[in-house]
């Protein structure tokens, strides 16, 4: 399975409920309707706080869209068969300079059952390599090291590590250093409680200090997530 990613910054002027409300009930049943699509999500902003030792990166947003499909190839048919409709009405809405960022995803922590359809606390993070960092390396300590080390941290019920397969700006596929993004994080957390015991705990110090020897850059967003509805569904 992979996502592609939208990162979405609202129309300049425009008020965040009125972002969300044109992005979620006309923007949303309109992508939507593209041919391969499986799952469709869409996920607002709610707080950007930066909550990491590591700076900033350059990913500012507002929101992010997410599309999954079954291979890269069904990806491009599904963009495809709108035939430019999905870009047309963005600017009504949104910065039309819309990166695009293509995941494939991996689970670490699985949700439990017993929590899924539940309202949960979402984290999204989105990582640059270090300066000397290649992405080989990058992604031996990412998924070899640092997700045993975040297994540790206690309030953590759901861990992704996405790795960036591709990077979309303007149309075209563009390296790293136009759009340095290298990889995902996608975490829940049952309770606000549990978030800060996750950030206050000496486990999670030990896994930040490891994530600052292959991480350059990190923009840290909470979002609430709305499930988009698929013609078919």
């Amino acid at each position: 399975m992979i996502s592609r990613c939208g990162l979405m910054q609202k129309k300049d002027g425009m008020g965040m409920e009125e972002f969300k409300d044109y992005w979620l009930n006309v923007h949303g049943p309109i992508a939507s309707k593209m041919a391969n699509l499986r799952k469709y999500d869409q996920h607002v902003v709610v707080d950007a706080e930066h909550r990491h030792a590591i700076g900033r990166g350059s990913v500012v947003i507002d929101g992010y869209s997410e599309l999954q499909f079954d291979s890269y190839g069904d990806m491009v048919e599904g963009v495809e068969s709108l035939h430019g409709e999905g870009a047309n009405d963005v600017p009504m809405f949104a910065n039309p300079h819309c990166q695009i960022l293509v995941l494939a995803k991996r689970e670490v922590i699985r949700i439990p059952e017993y929590l899924r359809g539940r309202k949960l606390i979402k984290r999204v993070s989105f990582l640059g390599r270090a300066d000397g960092v290649t992405s080989e390396q990058f992604v031996k300590e990412w998924w070899n090291v640092h997700d045993r080390l975040v297994q540790t941290v206690p309030g953590c019920v759901g861990y992704n590590q996405d790795l960036v397969i591709d990077r979309i700006d303007g149309g075209v596929s563009v390296p790293y250093e136009e759009l340095p993004v290298e990889g995902v994080v996608e975490m829940w957390f049952e309770t606000k409680e549990a978030f800060d015991e996750y950030y206050a705990s000496p486990e999670f110090a030990r896994a930040s200090a490891h994530s600052s020897e292959f991480i350059g850059a990190i923009n840290t967003y909470l979002t609430e997530t709305y499930p988009v509805a698929l013609p078919s569904a």
